[in-house]
């Protein structure tokens, strides 16, 4: 799918943003372990979920998928454990997600192939089968394919080697199935992870530190899942539109924006003279706001960079890139510490006349004040990366294609639609 985009744009409204990806790509897989009816709403229209539905109706789940309601319920009474291939994983890292469930409800697991992802570059999957080592599970790895058995499994004390999102949430699933107290060390707390363990807390597991570097999980508890569990507002998908009214003038409000989750990205926004409102928990930013690079005096330089939660999140770097050529003077340093590949995709800017300079593979300068013009973009399979190519295109004089787009409803469903909303003049092309 290509995106067609003219620039000079203005957009204004209001939105809801959708459930988090995130959230789902955890929850689903998650429900695994029950063999009673799990119910989530708030569920994304987003083809990572549509190739977890898929995956678990493989295994023997039934799945009905209202979209309209956006409700999501899974029955693994007759789950039976299944090996996966490269067909059935595809190119979505979050499958690995898999793994902690399947080891609390199975006791084994066994990939015949690895699961792919963005082309962020190499994403080791060590701090997973280090952390279940800890735990003693036997796992068993080659460069493409592991099985693990759980059998021996005791309760422990385990140090992540990286605030992993999904290692920290493959450990939680399992624990909560060992008896003793489980203690993660260096646990991320993303709300992705936020909600996950409030989700298992709902079902009566017991968990202390959630929103921490320090989780307790007392396991070996029956559980039973709630009626129904709501997932979080999708903070990338607020960044998102946030960003885009900023960027293109407009004053765009965001309900249900959750603000305790937002202050480490705000106080980004703010380094682009780019001040967010909150009324009760909607988010807004006010057209007209000239964005400035605020380098700090006698540095010349601001440097933005991703770090883990509560700052900010890696995955939304992207969108400040973006928000960088709208300024009139002034050079950004960013800096994407995690992906060796999650910065090359810049290069694609300099077709619209952006002056990049690639420092190495995780920093590069942006030097604002340059004239964009349309061109016609190749899109990464990096969902907010996309998303900042369609955002230069709605800055740049005349038209814009952005060629491959599809990684886009990974991430943000019905994206094009929402931003008709606001009044964008954009086209998807299938």
């Amino acid at each position: 799918m290509n995106i067609k985009v003219k620039g000079g744009q203005v957009i204004s409204g209001e939105l809801t943003p959708s459930g988090s990806k995130n959230s789902a790509v955890a929850l689903i897989p998650a429900s695994v372990m029950f063999k009673e009816k799990v119910v989530l709403t708030n569920i994304p229209e987003i083809t990572d979920v549509t190739r977890l539905v898929a995956i678990l109706e493989k295994l023997g789940s039934v799945v009905v998928w209202d979209k309209k309601e956006s409700v999501l319920t899974i029955d693994n009474r007759n789950i039976s454990f299944t090996g996966l291939d490269k067909e059935d994983l595809g190119n979505m890292k979050g499958v690995s997600l898999l793994w902690g469930p399947m080891l609390a409800r199975f006791g084994e697991v066994s990939f015949k192939d690895l699961p792919g992802g963005c082309t962020l570059g190499f994403r080791t999957l060590d701090p997973h089968y280090q952390a279940f080592k800890e735990l003693g599970v036997e796992v068993r790895e080659s460069a493409e394919s592991v099985s693990m058995n759980a059998n021996n499994a005791k309760a422990t004390e385990v140090w992540l080697r990286e605030m992993s999102p999904t290692a920290t949430e493959n450990v939680v699933t399992l624990a909560t199935r060992i008896s003793g107290t489980t203690r993660i060390v260096g646990a991320a707390s993303e709300p992705q992870v936020q909600d996950l363990c409030n989700f298992l807390v709902e079902s009566g597991a017991s968990i202390h530190g959630i929103g921490s570097s320090v989780l307790e999980i007392t396991g070996g508890k029956p559980l039973t899942p709630p009626a129904s569990h709501e997932l979080l507002s999708d903070h990338y998908e607020i960044t998102t539109f946030l960003a885009l009214g900023a960027l293109t003038g407009g004053e765009v409000r965001i309900k249900k924006a959750i603000p305790q989750h937002m202050r480490g990205i705000v106080s980004v926004f703010n380094k682009f003279n780019v001040s967010v409102e909150y009324e009760g928990d909607a988010a807004i930013v006010h057209g007209g706001q000239q964005i400035k690079i605020m380098e700090k005096e006698g540095r010349g330089t601001l440097a933005i960079k991703a770090q883990p939660w509560p700052a900010l999140p890696v995955d939304t770097l992207p969108l400040f890139i973006a928000l960088s050529l709208k300024a009139e003077s002034g050079q950004v340093l960013f800096h994407n510490w995690m992906y060796d590949a999650g910065l090359f995709w810049t290069s694609e800017l300099q077709k619209y006349g952006v002056n990049v300079v690639m420092c190495d593979p995780h920093r590069v300068i942006i030097n604002a004040g340059n004239q964009l013009r349309g061109a016609t973009i190749e899109a990464p399979y990096i969902i907010r990366a996309v998303v900042a190519l369609v955002m230069a295109g709605m800055i740049a004089e005349g038209e814009s294609t952005i060629l491959n787009a599809d990684a886009l409803y990974r991430g943000h469903p019905h994206f094009a639609e929402n931003l008709k909303r606001l009044g964008a003049e954009i086209e998807e092309i299938k």
